[in-house]
């Protein structure tokens, strides 16, 4: 045995075992914890329950094999699309595949528009996809992998995608056009009718982000929010990614890829007929998958249902106007933009935004860095209302902190205070 190979020896009880990794998770935040002000989507203690119970009762389950031996999964995946299609306005013939996450979607997004591409215009050599600055950053890691050079704008005029800019880029090998329904960087929705004119006068396919938006914007909408057009009721739209495991509140990872027509299906998925176990096809880049985040995504809608989204929402708008109302009243913060998204970013221009988040995780908080400009970027759940108003102090306190204290050593890190 290699005695270098860190394992234990011999084996140690349950207690034990569960004794050591309490011991390490001591520093771990609690995802639900008020002060944290990323990515962690809380719909409330109820609705986390039901989504874990649900993950549970299906945490052994192969999603791949939910025809054969859990077809209770192929129920829950099929009705789970039902209601997204709703949602997004689908046509009839449009079509979805469940993922592991934004990620996924995405790139099988990308793979499909390719493979069409490919397909019908095979005088293409080196496929181009056309993105705003803000784009998610897997886009650049799937045309790294797909072999798909990223054309990728430089500004974000008012915080949103560059149309004029993305319309020059377009030329006769770009396959695709990307928008967000927000972005992650601002919160704005992208000029999604534009960018998908643009799109369709080409004939190209254009994709629509709304991994983070996607359960948040047709209910503040049908609250009475002023919501920019971003689904397929929009010309021209092709695809679109929504993440249920953000602010559908279902357990990670799950999130769907829908198309406008089932027949692009042909160029999503992949077969070989070479394997001895007989032929195989898959519409996914995962092979196994469990069936848990597909489970708790349909408990969640099922217990929630239109009227209980709609209230979590209406909740998430009021936290998020209080907010903006605790911020604009600060020292020298200033919003990039009013957000109709859950989140959103703003900057002090007088001091080292690195030093201001520091101090700020100081103070208990959790927030994300951004960069263009640097600023700092909160993420909301409908729950953060209540302390809206300590965050406003707590931020005019640790700006007049920054204000005497030398910029932070960014290489250094940069990592640390996210």
């Amino acid at each position: 045995m290699n005695k270098t190979f860190n394992w234990t020896a011999s084996s140690q009880s349950r207690e034990k075992v569960f004794i050591e990794m309490d011991k390490l998770r001591k520093k771990d935040f609690d995802w639900h914890d008020l002060q944290n002000l990323t990515a962690s989507y809380f719909g409330g203690h109820d609705v986390a329950e039901i989504a874990k119970e649900a993950f549970c009762r299906h945490i052994g389950d192969n999603a791949v094999h939910q025809k054969g031996l859990h077809p209770s999964v192929s129920t829950y995946e099929r009705e789970v699309l039902e209601m997204v299609f709703g949602l997004f306005n689908a046509p009839n013939e449009a079509s979805g595949t469940i993922t592991t996450g934004g990620s996924e979607s995405i790139m099988l997004a990308l793979k499909t528009a390719r493979d069409q591409a490919r397909a019908e215009k095979p005088e293409i050599n080196v496929p181009e996809l056309v993105v705003p600055q803000s784009a998610y950053a897997v886009f650049n890691k799937a045309c790294h992998l797909l072999g798909i050079k990223l054309v990728q704008m430089s500004e974000s005029p008012d915080f949103r995608a560059d149309v004029a800019g993305m319309k020059e880029a377009v030329n006769e090998n770009t396959i695709m056009m990307v928008g967000s329904a927000p972005p992650f960087p601002y919160g704005l929705v992208d000029p999604i009718p534009e960018l998908a004119a643009i799109a369709k006068a080409h004939k190209i396919w254009f994709h629509v982000d709304a991994c983070i938006g996607g359960f948040v914007l047709p209910f503040a909408r049908d609250l009475g929010e002023v919501i920019p057009d971003f689904d397929f009721s929009v010309e021209g739209v092709t695809s679109i990614s929504c993440d249920f495991h953000k602010y559908g509140y279902a357990y990670r990872g799950c999130s769907v890829l829908l198309l406008r027509n089932a027949e692009l299906e042909q160029y999503q998925g992949f077969s070989t007929e070479t394997w001895p176990a007989g032929d195989y096809y898959s519409k996914n880049v995962a092979g196994s998958r469990n069936s848990g985040p597909i489970a708790s995504a349909w408990a969640v809608m099922k217990y929630l249902g239109y009227e209980g989204y709609l209230e979590i929402i209406r909740q998430l708008i009021a936290s998020r106007q209080k907010f903006f109302q605790q911020i604009e009243a600060s020292k020298s913060a200033q919003l990039l933009g009013r957000a109709e998204g859950p989140h959103f970013a703003f900057t002090v221009g007088d001091v080292d935004i690195h030093r201001l988040l520091a101090n700020l995780m100081t103070r208990g908080w959790r927030a994300n860095l951004g960069t263009k400009p640097d600023s700092v970027l909160l993420m909301l759940s409908h729950h953060h209302g209540q302390i809206a108003e300590k965050f406003g102090q707590d931020l005019n306190s640790a700006i007049e902190e920054a204000r005497s204290q030398a910029p932070v050593d960014h290489d250094a890190q940069v990592y640390s205070i996210y």
